[in-house]
């Protein structure tokens, strides 16, 4: 989520005005270290917390007088031991890795709906007590914005690149909600079992960390799985209320915990400090001003500011609203809970064959070719409505790969087309492409996508991001074996299908990624957007806006492209995924809020430089066929700069 702009103004401006101060800070840190840049107390507090031997009160009273350091009036090999305990020394124990796994088990991505169910946002959220969350005033602004938002836990990748199973929980505003504009905090009750998770206790102590330490975040930015900044932000300054901390790569995400090297938590992260040019303006990270409806991850970010715990604590504590409740007296007990481990590993299967021993389905059997015989077609349905059946797809070898006759049917289509003004052109074809999507088959790649829709001229699929040859029984095997799985595990816990779907691993490529329209049909099974995709891109881009990186051809990046914090740079398929996504914004004006016209610019730069070829043509009078209706861009690609596609574009 987005941080509000007078919440970044108000952190600017402590930042800016702490510049001398933090220039000292810095002179008596490189002279001795966190001990030295630190106040005596704090770092007194520190060392006690650390379980250090303190020097003798003679000691300490001698050193206060001549201006030597804590540090300086330590034996030597207590010295030594600090530099590793306070950050100088990068070597940690092991143990270290088991403590992040299970402070990371408590952190989930918040998701904002509207009233209507739809997605608009996301934070990340922490449990801090048994069934209480904390985040930031701004992710969840009032009672009824908590109402209609939902956290889930475990939204993360696994190592072989799948996601985990995560787990969806309810928020419960008419327990607890409690708000702190200034202190820009917002403490919630969430409903069902927390127990799996864990919490992280918030310690009203002060001295937690000192500056010069390193600091950990856990975080879902943009909403993507969950991911950790290990040690990437050092503190820099400390304030009343709030924490400064800076860092080389990319800010915080709002409501994200931020963490001591002994994994207590010492802050609530809520906002960055941008770099600014001479006359005031943002910049970005390509070195020009901020234009309005820029989001945070193209914003160049200073430093990192979070709300201290002990303010929280000490908030709580005074405000007569929080007395007397159960929730926020274990949430000030600080009590703290067992170590948990990780998500539990769903088996998930790498091949066909496998994945039918995993099902253990009498009527898939594998062949000698490692190929699945499906003797049955099965249309199950868990809830919601039939999907209407499809006529069967006739094998590719009985009829042409391109229609000869799709030509003369593309000009009878765009027949009646009035001309006019951009923005004309894009009502126009609007209301074409709307009315003339008479079918809308349900999502359903086995049976829609792979067969047929998505064929090369050679006969094989090549998943849009990375541009690797698979063959389409591959991946109908897969999808099938992966619903199946779906099916069973939703009827032995009494779940819908849906529901378990982003357990399991996934084939296809929805351009416009599911999160944004809330996986409503007919958008969800919409053939247009959809593609051949391997997991492993699948889930490497998520659901990240397409950007077009400058340095591209010279930066580090997958098989399947480059991805940064809310950008993401494809390998192969820019020309058909701007078609599809420009496509979309017709079809479906104003449900994309994910994009503005800085988007627009690349989807329609990519649409010139990769023009589309017969892999696109086949598709688009496939899909005419199934659908009824037609991709615009791929039948007349001039059209790109003729129509207005602003006018698409989610307010």
């Amino acid at each position: 989520m987005d941080t509000p702009r007078d919440v970044l103004a108000q952190t600017q401006a402590r930042f800016l005005g702490r510049d001398h101060e933090r220039a000292d800070t810095r002179e008596r840190l490189n002279v001795g270290g966190p001990l030295a840049a630190d106040s005596e107390a704090r770092a007194l507090t520190r060392l006690t917390r650390l379980g250090v031997p303190l020097p003798d009160a003679r000691s300490l009273a001698e050193g206060h007088e001549d201006g030597r350091s804590i540090a300086a009036r330590m034996p030597e090999d207590t010295r030594l031991g600090l530099e590793r305990l306070l950050g100088r020394n990068d070597l940690l124990g092991v143990a270290y890795l088991d403590l992040a796994r299970s402070a990371a088990r408590a952190v989930g991505r918040v998701v904002l709906r509207g009233a209507s169910g739809r997605t608009v946002g996301y934070g990340t959220g922490w449990l801090c007590g048994p069934h209480t969350l904390l985040t930031n005033q701004h992710v969840l602004e009032d009672a009824q914005d908590a109402r209609t938002a939902v956290v889930e836990f475990d939204y993360e990748l696994r190592a072989d690149g799948t996601p985990s199973r995560s787990v969806t929980l309810s928020l419960d505003p008419d327990t607890l909600f409690l708000t702190s504009e200034a202190l820009d905090y917002a403490l919630v009750a969430v409903q069902g079992d927390t127990s799996p998770f864990g919490w992280l206790p918030l310690i009203g102590t002060t001295g937690k960390v000192l500056v010069g330490e390193a600091l950990s975040i856990v975080q879902h930015p943009g909403g993507e799985p969950k991911q950790v900044a290990l040690r990437e932000n050092r503190l820099v300054d400390l304030l009343p209320d709030f924490l400064h901390y800076e860092t080389d790569t990319a800010p915080g995400s709002s409501g994200s915990p931020v963490f001591n090297d002994a994994w207590e938590v010492v802050a609530l992260h809520h906002s960055g400090v941008p770099r600014t040019d001479g006359q005031g303006r943002t910049l970005r990270r390509d070195g020009q001003p901020a234009r309005p409806g820029d989001p945070d991850t193209v914003i160049d970010w200073i430093a990192n500011e979070g709300v201290r715990v002990s303010r929280i604590v000490e908030d709580l504590r005074t405000r007569p609203d929080a007395v007397g409740n159960p929730l926020v007296a274990g949430v000030l007990a600080a009590n703290r809970p067992p170590v948990v481990g990780a998500p539990s590993v769903q088996p998930s299967p790498s091949s066909p064959t496998e994945a039918a021993r995993v099902l253990d389905l009498g009527t898939l059997t594998p062949g000698a070719d490692g190929a699945v015989s499906l003797p049955v077609t099965l249309r199950l349905r868990v809830g919601g409505e039939a999907k209407q059946p499809t006529p069967p797809t006739p094998a590719p070898g009985d009829r042409p790969y391109l229609d000869p006759q799709d030509d003369e049917r593309a000009a009878a289509y765009y027949a009646d087309l009035p001309t006019g003004t951009p923005q004309a052109r894009f009502l126009a074809l609007s209301e074409l492409v709307t009315r003339t999507h008479t079918r809308k088959p349900g999502y359903d790649p086995s049976d829609e996508v792979y067969p047929w829709v998505d064929l090369w001229p050679d006969g094989r699929l090549r998943s849009l991001y990375s541009g690797r040859e698979h063959a389409p029984d591959e991946f109908i095997a897969a999808d099938r074996a992966a619903r199946e799985r779906r099916l069973t595990l939703a009827a032995r816990e009494g779940l819908g299908a849906d529901t378990l779907e982003d357990a399991f691993p996934y084939n296809c490529e929805h351009v416009v990624p599911q999160s944004w329209f809330g996986k409503r049909e007919p958008m969800r099974g919409d053939l247009h957007h959809l593609f051949a995709c391997e997991p492993d891109c699948n889930s490497f881009r998520g659901n990240t806006p397409y950007f077009d990186f400058p340095d591209y051809g010279e930066a580090l990046r997958s098989d399947c492209g480059r991805r940064e914090p809310g950008e993401f740079e494809p390998a192969h398929g820019k020309g058909a995924a701007a078609r599809a996504t420009l496509y979309f914004l017709l079809r479906y004006p104003g449900v994309v809020r994910q994009y503005g016209e800085r988007h627009l610019q690349t989807l329609l730069a990519w649409h010139t430089g990769n023009p589309p070829g017969d892999w696109e043509r086949h598709r688009n009078a496939a899909i005419f066929e199934q659908q009824g209706n037609r991709n615009p861009l791929i039948d007349r690609p001039e059209w790109g700069a003729e129509v207005d596609f602003t006018e698409g574009l989610g307010r």
